[in-house]
């Protein structure tokens, strides 16, 4: 059955959208290998791991009918300064939790989205673009970005059927070399497909391996991405008038779009630490597209306007609050505490919960379950529902 299935095989889930009690976005995580991750069209998110979320057994689920928690009461309790460079700079972490809810997350006015770019002069051209809706701007297209050390085995992608239920609208599955519905693209311009020039590379099509550009379509490996692999997942739709402004010469497909939307992931971040990489003696480490021996994984969400542009260079709206939801990221190598966090504050400016989860470094479960083609209203109701140490952080008002 697909209910039990989910019950074995979700490690982690993301929701953005109708959760019983609270309106917003969840993650979830249950024994170290997947994430499903729903988006609706409601201001708040949420995270949770490394056990049954819908156990009822105490001894099992150890967080059984526990209260919601405010981040910073969770925070009270104690909180590291780890990750410290030179200077002593670095990243506060406060209580391993099983979800957390982002409340009254939403932008409160138009970002400056990109209308024209010149690959020769350098010269990138905005104008403002008003912001619709509730959990705006994040009910807009979105794109996946997964960078290594990750082995990813499946995933699938949901749209609702209008009834409660959803239907699957794309998948990959590493084993067989599934893809459909979906495609795979890279920051790789130059390299088979796509361009380059004074922005840098281009969205192209990417290698199997997510180490490099391809002429073609093509479908990620069934094995472990290394460090420095980065791949984006979009719609297999090529991209019209309603993806906004494209970079001339780019590979560009459509975002997941839509007022509700459930990604399912199974996946493992594994520790690599041979190529972890101390900062320098002035505290900086290289950009991660420059770097071949970071280990910092991470699954995050960006609007679909970003990567069609310039991910990588300025010339995009990532600066202007057109938002980024990073929604399990590794922040300096070798770490096995994951954040969240959203970006939607001027120049890029985070905010997110201290309060972490557990880094899934051990290999995929291996029991045969695949996703199935849909989600029943129950089931997608037991996706939102909230489970284990909740700790709630309400988005500041940038």
């Amino acid at each position: 059955m697909m209910l039990n299935a989910l019950s074995k095989a979700i490690a982690a889930a993301v929701a953005c959208g109708a959760i019983s009690v609270v309106n917003g976005v969840a993650v979830t995580r249950g024994n170290d290998s997947s994430v499903a991750y729903y988006s609706g069209g409601f201001p708040t998110p949420v995270i949770r791991p490394s056990f049954d979320p819908y156990s009822d057994d105490p001894a099992y689920n150890p967080h059984l009918n526990s209260p919601d928690v405010d981040s910073d009461e969770l925070c009270k309790r104690g909180k590291t300064h780890e990750d410290l460079d030179a200077n002593g700079n670095g990243n506060w972490y406060c209580q391993k939790i099983d979800q957390v809810i982002y409340k009254k997350v939403t932008s409160h006015g138009p970002y400056d989205e990109v209308v024209g770019m010149d690959d020769k002069t350098g010269r990138c051209d905005f104008k403002p673009r008003e912001v619709q809706g509730e959990l705006g701007p994040f009910n807009e297209p979105m794109s996946l970005v997964f960078r290594g050390p990750l082995r990813l085995k499946q995933f699938s992608i949901y749209l609702p059927n209008g009834d409660g239920s959803f239907r699957r609208t794309g998948e990959y599955h590493a084993a067989s070399q599934t893809r459909k519905g979906i495609m795979f693209l890279g920051n790789y311009g130059g390299q088979g497909s796509g361009t380059n020039g004074f922005f840098g590379a281009s969205l192209s099509y990417v290698r199997p391996d997510g180490l490099g550009g391809a002429s073609g379509p093509s479908i990620i490996h069934d094995a472990q991405l290394v460090s420095h692999s980065e791949f984006i997942v979009t719609t297999d739709q090529p991209c019209d008038d309603s993806c906004g402004y494209r970079r001339p010469g780019a590979v560009t497909y459509k975002g997941f779009g839509g007022s509700a939307r459930v990604f399912m992931f199974e996946f493992a971040m594994p520790d690599e630490p041979e190529r972890n990489q101390d900062p320098d003696k002035n505290g900086n480490k290289p950009a991660i597209w420059m770097l071949n021996s970071l280990q910092e994984p991470a699954i995050w969400l960006l609007n679909s306007r970003i990567p069609n542009t310039a991910q990588y260079y300025k010339c995009n709206c990532w600066n202007f609050e057109c938002g980024e939801l990073d929604l399990f990221k590794i922040l300096y190598p070798g770490q096995v505490k994951a954040l969240s966090a959203f970006h939607l504050g001027g120049e890029g400016k985070s905010a997110g919960d201290a309060n972490w989860l557990q880094r899934p470094t051990g290999g995929p479960i291996n029991d045969g379950a695949r996703f199935g083609g849909s989600l029943s209203a129950s089931q997608v109701e037991g996706l939102k529902a909230k489970s284990g140490l909740v700790s709630e952080y309400v988005y500041p008002n940038h």
